[in-house]
């Protein structure tokens, strides 16, 4: 299967920095009945700027990005009616170039060549309902009546305010010639243009939230993502079926990386709507790209630590030891119409934690992170055995409280997603597989965190409760008949049967025996569930399988990621190569190499990737995705904490070469060059710095003791 030379481009435009993102056509301009906005503090500030002239939309001739936060528009004028007669198709060139970097910041420039001196009449529609995010995503929009547009000395400002409730947009307009005329949401430029002349404006919209500026909105000409956010990566030369990927994935962590005082930055999820720290989503980023640095993980312990929730809140889903699912300052928030100022709807957050504190100890080997974040962690893995088991059964179970909350509360946390055989919603509360797998995982990394501390006892508690959980796993999900685990058990205890893509995180997290895991291979890669994409996250076969909806039949590049780390660590490495490359070549077709937060899960004689429409692009799991490829094909452990790292590497046939520099271990780093020989891996050339390296160990990079093997 040959990757094709043609792009898919994303269905908007979204460019990011420091805290604001815009979502725009792909011409460029924003129309407040689509999915468009400049949004900070999740308020959709800017809703819709459209730039016309003469009455007539611009002709759009190409657009290119710079970067996360530039991109340029080039347009010509269609034929036009004017004063002084007809002005011919292709008279003006218009170029747009913008940048959103806190702030969005225009710079428009028009180059005439008429035969002869003319008058045209450019108006920029500028306008902002500053509706909640929630409100622009499901289209729910509320009229506004109480905004002020107030006329200031070189713009105007947009401005809402709703009791307490404060947000603003500063618009300044500074041109060459020509000054503007104010008309209720139209800007207008009388222009006279004479041959050869240009005629240059520049527009800058500052968002305003409770009465302070969102970011700092200087920074012109930024052309690299590295002067935004000072963090360097690994550096990668490889086939551009990996390269390209990893390059795009790791400017796109970095451009969404969130600064915090007095810790490093976390990553946010996505945007343009998730551009918020959100638990589960930034600790399984953090897990997925170890490889290129620590800053995500030590980041988010920090940010998710401090917000762990020490009592029961039933408003927002909080019990004591859970951490957030989302935090959301917009509007509705604000006014407590739902409860994501601080919301807890996510039953896999507690110990995902644990399982990103003792990676990040592993990579870093810094026994300060166990002193900074254990409280935490433990605290978090009493929730699960407690609070997290709702009925005592040794299984974690979740359903919502609150009048808001999320009927779902794994990673599949649609209302839709977790559904029986027929289609039917299955009951809560829910046990879905996945949950199991992580817990279990997690108390094994805390019992090798309690046994570094000196808790011989507490340790071997955790590995026996961990062998629970294993055989009630191993003996309610499995389904002999179909070769593979049921997706959760319902509100009854019984089954819910259908097949989806959840067993693939308890192959990533080591439960399975190596007997089952084959089983779960096989039936992962038949064609109902591998797309030649990726996975689709409910079988084709399903009576709700539906490719164009979120999680009924979508492929969503992490989880196929997962899965294939999951084939790995059971040796099943030729299985987790096919899903490897399909989402890989899934990367390069679409622009950008950029992998979105899904896709639809049409089968591959399709054609090319279809996209969701509300997908995040950029999305931090997604982009994510060929870091954790790249640590896979290095066969790479870290053990930081012991002065070594483990190599197992192993390159696929469509992967010729491998090299890496600057992999940071501990205080150590590590270049490594691969290539692959008739069927054998080589290492061409290695040079480890303050690190050992041990070479030869078969257990997948992920976590667990390298000694210590999956259950045969």
């Amino acid at each position: 299967m040959r990757s094709s030379s043609v792009q898919v481009p994303h269905p908007l435009a979204v460019l990011y920095g420091r805290g604001a993102s815009l979502a725009c056509g792909l011409d460029g301009q924003v129309n407040a009945e689509a999915l468009h906005g400049l949004f900070a503090g999740d308020t959709r500030v800017l809703s819709t700027y459209r730039i016309a002239l003469n009455g007539a939309a611009w002709q759009l001739l190409g657009r290119e990005r710079f970067n996360s936060s530039m991109a340029r528009w080039t347009y010509q004028n269609p034929t036009l009616s004017g004063p002084d007669g007809k002005i011919a198709e292709g008279t003006l060139l218009f170029s747009l170039q913008r940048q959103v970097i806190g702030a969005l910041r225009d710079d428009l420039c028009i180059l005439a060549f008429p035969e002869h001196p003319i008058h045209v009449r450019l108006t920029l529609q500028l306008d902002s309902d500053f509706a909640d995010i929630f409100q622009v995503k499901d289209q729910s929009l509320p009229p506004r009546l109480n905004i002020a547009r107030i006329a200031e000395k070189d713009g105007l400002s947009l401005v809402y305010k709703h009791g307490g409730f404060h947000r603003a947009l500063q618009l300044r307009l500074k041109s060459s010639s020509a000054a503007p005329e104010f008309l209720g949401s139209l800007v207008i430029f009388e222009l006279n243009l004479a041959p050869g002349a240009t005629w240059c404006l520049s527009l800058e919209a500052t968002p305003i939230i409770d009465h302070k500026i969102w970011c700092f909105a200087g920074g012109a000409g930024v052309s690299d993502f590295k002067q935004l956010v000072p963090l360097v990566g690994p550096d990668i030369e490889s086939a551009r079926l990996l390269q390209d990927p990893f390059t795009r994935g790791l400017a796109d962590l970095h451009a969404l990386a969130i600064p915090q005082t007095g810790h490093p930055p976390y990553p946010a999820a996505g945007v343009p709507w998730f551009f918020t720290l959100f638990g589960r989503d930034t600790l399984v980023t953090s897990l997925m790209s170890g490889l290129d640095g620590s800053w995500k993980a030590e980041g988010t312990l920090a940010a998710l630590g401090e917000r762990q929730a020490t009592q029961r809140d039933d408003w927002r889903d909080a019990e004591p030891g859970k951490l957030p699912h989302e935090i959301r300052s917009g509007e509705l928030s604000y006014e407590e119409i739902i409860p994501h100022s601080a919301y807890y709807g996510t039953h896999d957050a507690p110990a995902l934690y644990c399982l990103t504190l003792w990676q990040t100890w592993r990579w870093t080997g810094k026994a300060a992170l166990l002193d900074a974040h254990c409280k935490t962690a433990e605290a978090a893995l009493r929730w699960c055995d407690q609070l997290g088991d709702r009925d005592g059964d040794g299984l974690l179970e979740y359903a919502t409280r609150s009048q808001q909350g999320y009927y779902n509360q794994g990673w599949k946390d649609a209302g839709d997603a977790i559904l029986d055989t027929t289609g039917a919603l299955a009951k809560t509360p829910l046990a879905t597989v996945e949950l199991q797998g992580y817990l279990y995982a997690a108390r094994l990394a805390m019992a090798e965190l309690l046994a570094e501390r000196g808790d011989l006892a507490g340790a071997e508690k955790l590995r026996q409760a961990a062998e629970r959980i294993r055989g009630l796993v191993e003996e309610l999900y499995w389904m002999e008949d179909q070769g593979f685990y049921a997706l959760a058990l319902d509100g009854n205890k019984r089954q819910v049967r259908s097949i989806a893509s959840n067993p693939g995180h308890l192959l990533w997290c080591g439960l399975p025996s190596r007997d089952r895991a084959s089983r779960v291979a096989s039936r992962l890669l038949e064609p109902d569930m591998y797309t030649g994409w990726g996975l689709r996250s409910l079988s084709a076969k399903h009576a709700a399988y539906n490719p164009l909806s979120y999680q009924r039949g979508s492929v969503w590049p992490f989880d196929t990621a997962l899965a294939a780390a999951g084939l790995w660590r059971y040796g099943l490495r030729e299985a987790a190569s096919t899903l490897l490359r399909a989402i890989l070549e899934a990367a390069v077709a679409f622009e950008l190499e950029r992998l979105p937060e899904l896709f639809c899960g049409l089968d591959r004689s399709f054609g090319l990737p279809v996209p969701y429409l509300k997908a995040n692009t950029p999305q931090a799991w997604s982009a994510a995705v060929p870091v954790l490829a790249a640590q896979l094909f290095l066969g790479l452990v870290p053990d930081a904490a012991r002065g070594r790292c483990y190599l197992s590497p192993w390159l696929p046939d469509w992967l010729p070469t491998l090299k890496m520099r600057r992999i940071a271990v501990g205080p150590g780093t590590l270049d490594i060059t691969l290539a692959r020989t008739g069927d054998e891996t080589v290492i061409v050339d290695i040079h480890a710095r303050d690190i050992e390296i041990v070479k030869g160990t078969t257990t997948a990079p992920l976590w667990g003791n390298p000694a210590r093997s999956p259950s045969p």
